[in-house]
């Protein structure tokens, strides 16, 4: 059974070479069969006219479908990046000026704050003034009292200054007085 395949494989195949062999002396003998066709004189007309027909037919394809639908789309991503570039600078315009406000307003509140800040504190310094001051007259009234107090007390202590020496010159007095009276008698 295998040799019938291997058989029929090489009847096959002999057939063929019969066949291109055929072919070859067909076209042009002995002379067609050794040169490559592109090189081959006697088809350069052939070809030429082949080549002006496959390029004419390729450039009007080129040129009326494909060139305005590449064109379009570089149109229309050109027109796409531009308006993109002109909404980036709006928005870097509109950032910027955002950001210039915005210091403003806080220059502007922290101006206020230092006002409130100052205001603060001249309310407090006065009113530590007035405080303080209040204080001192307190104090000196106080002061005034006291040294009222005490100079009443001075003349109080004054005025009895003489009884209470009398009476202790008496008392020391009669401690010696009773003492040398007592011896004289």
């Amino acid at each position: 059974m295998a040799d019938t395949a291997a058989d029929t494989h090489a009847a096959d195949a002999a057939h063929g070479a019969d066949a291109a062999h055929g072919a070859a002396a067909a076209h042009g003998g002995d002379h067609a069969a050794a040169s490559f066709p592109p090189f081959d004189t006697s088809l350069f007309t052939s070809q030429l006219i082949w080549f002006s027909i496959t390029f004419v037919a390729l450039y009007l394809i080129v040129s009326r479908f494909i060139v305005p639908r590449v064109s379009a789309v570089l149109a229309a991503r050109a027109g796409t990046i531009s308006s993109d570039l002109d909404q980036a600078a709006q928005k870097s315009a509109a950032a910027e000026d955002a950001r210039v406000s915005m210091e403003k307003a806080v220059a502007k509140a922290r101006a206020e704050a230092r006002a409130m800040v100052e205001a603060a504190r001249a309310d407090v310094t006065a009113k530590l003034a007035a405080e303080q001051e209040a204080a001192e007259t307190r104090l000196n009234a106080k002061i005034t009292e006291a040294e009222a107090k005490v100079a009443a007390e001075r003349q109080k202590a004054l005025a009895e200054v003489p009884a209470i020496a009398e009476a202790l010159a008496r008392d020391i007095a009669d401690k010696l007085a009773p003492a040398s009276a007592r011896n004289a008698a």
